[in-house]
């Protein structure tokens, strides 16, 4: 009977022993960003310059990740909802007080909401003022430009790809569309014949999950100096 005890003690003290040399394994697991999966928007230049910048950002400070193409709004219902754990790159104002997404400073750049107008169209501000207009915009576009629906008099159709929105212009089924961008397509604009307007000015940030927060100083300055790399590379 005290033999058997004694293997029932050995037993368990060797399960102790497993779990506790385990558990430093499961915490480096999940400060390494096991399965971090960060949004992704379907947009040019989100794939060829600030997926990779994020990339080796969160490299930097020991965390793998996944990407995952995500549209406008569905996007960001399930990086608030914390089905995702950031995006890569987000106007600033998605981040509100009545939500879970966060901002990580420094700005990835600064950008805005263009109109866009297909060559020999009227091209002015007053277009989306005009309710004989049609134009074509992303999701998210209303709140990205401080606006009510009830508030402009253009027929708005609703897109969930930037994509789809630019072919849809450059085939002529729309004269007029309103796009997010970092002025870096301006020249792409141009080649393709397309007159662009500012509307509405923003800063383009990184955004992650609240639960998420601790990572905030690490992330900033993993953030900051990939841009300061970029920039170096780049005089």
């Amino acid at each position: 009977m005290i033999k058997a005890l004694v293997l029932i003690n050995k037993s368990v003290s060797s399960l102790f022993l497993v779990l506790s040399l385990s558990l430093p394994f499961c915490t480096l697991a999940h400060d390494n960003g096991q399965n971090f999966i960060v949004g992704e928007l379907n947009h040019p230049r989100v794939t060829s310059f600030y997926k990779p910048l994020i990339q080796r950002a969160y490299r930097d400070i020991g965390i793998e990740v996944t990407f995952e193409k995500v549209g406008g709004e569905r996007g960001l219902r399930l990086l608030n909802e914390g089905m995702t754990d950031a995006d890569v790159i987000r106007y600033d104002v998605v981040s509100q007080p009545d939500n879970n997404i966060i901002i990580v400073p420094p700005a990835l750049s600064h950008g805005a909401s263009f109109l866009l107008c297909i060559r020999g169209a009227q091209c002015d501000k007053s277009v989306i003022q005009n309710p004989d207009k049609a134009i074509a915009v992303t999701t998210r576009f209303f709140y990205n430009m401080h606006v009510n629906p009830d508030e402009l008099s253009a027929n708005i159709f609703e897109f969930d790809d930037y994509n789809h929105v630019i072919s849809l212009l450059l085939n002529g089924r729309f004269d007029y569309a309103i796009l997010p961008s970092d002025y870096s397509e301006k020249a792409i604009f141009e080649q393709s014949g397309i007159k662009y307007i500012s509307l509405v000015e923003h800063e383009l940030v990184h955004v992650i999950h609240k639960k998420h927060s601790h990572l905030l100083e690490r992330l900033s300055a993993a953030i900051a100096k990939q841009l300061s790399l970029e920039k170096s590379n780049n005089t």
